[in-house]
C-alpha cells in the first residue's frame, strides 16, 4: 500500500530583524542603552555567537 503526503508549498521565508554581519546569527544581548539627541535610543549589541559588537539607533513610533 503507497500512502503519498503531499507537502505544503513552501513559502519563500523574508528575512526581519537583526542579524550579526559576521555570523548571520540572531541572537544578540544588550551591553547598555543611553538616550540621544531627538528622542532616539543607542543600544550597543553584542553577537551571543560569535562577540561580535554592533550599534542600533532606535526611535519609537508614535
Amino acid at each position: 500500500m503507497n500512502i503519498r503526503i503531499s507537502k505544503p508549498a513552501e513559502k519563500l521565508e523574508e528575512q526581519r530583524g537583526l542579524v550579526c554581519p559576521g555570523c548571520g546569527c540572531a541572537h544578540f544581548r544588550v551591553l547598555y542603552t543611553r538616550a540621544a539627541w531627538g528622542g532616539r535610543i543607542i543600544r550597543r549589541r553584542e553577537c551571543r555567537h560569535c562577540g561580535r559588537r554592533i550599534t542600533t539607533y532606535e526611535r519609537s513610533t508614535g
